[in-house]
């Protein structure tokens, strides 16, 4: 397994010692410089070019944005900030992801997977996940004693149930053990949101948004207070992206 060349750029000490903590957890990811501002990135660059960058967007000097414009080759990039109103520049900028300050390892190892799924698209989790070929519009679940195939175009949301999940498309539910984390790394990236720790949704399948929660045909889900805002601002700007 050839690991992922990567660096921090960030202007907060502790930012750089947490995702470097981070990196040192996961075996797919080999960091080649730790640094405090862009300037000191584009010098290290030209010695240890790196395939992804975790990059805070407000730093003196040059900020995120303008490091990546600087750069003929820019890396991949997941964006770190402690501003929820970035996201949508984030996404505008190609990013894979974004992490939001402060950053759990949880949520920082499925930013991870992405990356590991767009440049390693090689592996066995790309060929799961990718949606690109009409071979790879499905998946198959355990359940009722055998195997479900599942379109990823016919699902309307995915419900969390301890420690099952409930796949619910337009003619039928499914129930499979499995985590909804899990699941939700498996679906083709900026086809699905996860508006609540409990719901995954299709973003073609949604109807209306009506406060906090959205109705998908005959079904009203709760959207989470923290998801709300980046959530409709997704929606309306048709940026949308999977978290």
């Amino acid at each position: 397994m050839k690991k992922i060349s990567c660096a921090i750029i960030d202007d907060e000490p502790i930012a750089r010692d947490i995702l470097e903590d981070f990196i040192a957890q996961d075996d797919r990811l080999s960091l080649q410089g730790n640094y405090k501002n862009a300037k000191e990135a584009l010098k290290g660059a030209m010695v240890h070019p790196v395939e992804l960058v975790f990059l805070d967007i407000n730093m003196p000097g040059l900020t995120g944005f303008q490091f990546l414009k600087s750069m003929t080759n820019p890396p991949a990039v997941i964006f770190t900030t402690a501003y929820r109103e970035h996201a949508m520049e984030g996404f505008d900028a190609n990013a894979i992801d974004y992490l939001l300050k402060p950053i759990a390892l949880e949520r920082f190892l499925l930013s991870v997977n992405k990356a590991w799924k767009f440049l390693r698209s090689s592996g066995p989790d790309m060929t799961e996940a990718s949606n690109n070929t009409d071979t790879n519009d499905f998946f198959f679940v355990k359940a009722d004693g055998g195997l479900v195939k599942i379109f990823f175009s016919e699902i309307l949301f995915i419900e969390a149930l301890k420690e099952y999940v409930k796949i619910v498309t337009r003619d039928k539910s499914v129930i499979t053990y499995h985590t909804i984390s899990g699941l939700e790394e498996k679906l083709p990236v900026g086809k699905f949101y996860r508006i609540h720790r409990s719901y995954i949704v299709n973003i073609k399948a949604i109807t209306s948004i009506e406060g906090f929660s959205i109705k998908i045909d005959k079904h009203e889900l709760p959207v989470s207070r923290t998801e709300k805002d980046a959530f409709v601002e997704l929606i309306a700007s048709g940026k949308i992206i999977s978290k």
